[in-house]
């Protein structure tokens, strides 16, 4: 059986944004989504557009408010280069641009939460609704580059035995085919998915792949269902997802409205 999380799409309001914390309509706190079942929380992610200073406050007001030993403490954090950061440079300097981000962010983040960080690089431009769906994305090659630069940077960050065992994500226009070859790369674990997982059906084909890409070893499936208006139930997602076996951990993020009613299923 596979293990499975429940982590919100975001937080607006963090320390040091210089707003009100409280009078804040329609914003929504790390405590709140805590309070709605949460076991977590995506950083970072392209869509929301937060700049890696802003990245790291929320990070940093996630910790600064524990009063629980399991405060939001599954972080899935992305990082990924603008358009205007890709273009006309190198992978090997758009790895420099990110894992300069990631080291800054990271510097002051207890182990706590580093034990239970997942890393995925999502470049900006390469999602689908990015406004680049005309430039084809990475290719596996140049993810790999990057995810193995992210790799050395943890390594020097934290230490061997934290920096190796932080699993490393890809997202971006996720399909069975390109499963198959980004994850060939042994520094990439999983796949955070967007648009590949509105339906079951889509979601468990690349899950499929996963499994035999990478049998017996950890795998990291995060399902983001951003605003999809989905045709399966969440009971269902969980009923399916939850038959994998145990090399998977399943990452579930849900609209901040829909949080308390995938915590009753699970």
């Amino acid at each position: 059986m596979s293990k499975i999380f429940l982590t919100a799409q975001n937080i607006d309001i963090y320390n040091d944004d210089n707003l009100d914390q409280y009078a804040r309509t329609g914003a929504t706190s790390a405590k709140q989504i805590y309070n709605a079942g949460a076991d977590g929380v995506i950083l970072g992610h392209s869509e929301v557009g937060d700049a890696p200073a802003v990245v790291k406050s929320k990070f940093l007001t996630i910790v600064q408010n524990t009063d629980d030993s399991h405060f939001l403490e599954k972080i899935t954090l992305l990082v990924g280069e603008s358009w205007d950061e890709f273009q006309g440079r190198t992978i090997e300097a758009i790895a420099a641009i990110l894992t300069d981000h990631l080291t800054d962010i990271l510097k002051d983040i207890p182990q706590n939460y580093l034990e239970n960080l997942v890393i995925g690089y999502e470049p900006k431009w390469g999602s689908r609704g990015s406004g680049h769906d005309d430039v084809p994305p990475p290719n596996p090659k140049q993810i790999s580059i990057i995810c193995k630069k992210i790799r050395s940077a943890l390594v020097t960050l934290v230490g061997e035995d934290i920096g190796n065992n932080i699993p490393i994500i890809y997202g971006g226009r996720s399909t069975p085919e390109r499963t198959n070859e980004i994850l060939a790369d042994e520094n990439i674990e999983g796949l955070i998915l967007g648009s590949a997982c509105n339906t079951i059906e889509k979601t468990m084909d690349i899950a499929d792949v996963m499994a035999k890409i990478r049998p017996d070893k950890r795998k990291i499936l995060h399902a983001n269902f951003k605003a999809f208006d989905l045709s399966d139930s969440y009971e269902e997602y969980i009923k399916t997802l939850k038959a994998l076996d145990d090399s998977f951990t399943i990452y579930l993020s849900p609209c901040h409205a829909d949080l308390r009613e995938v915590k009753k299923f699970l």
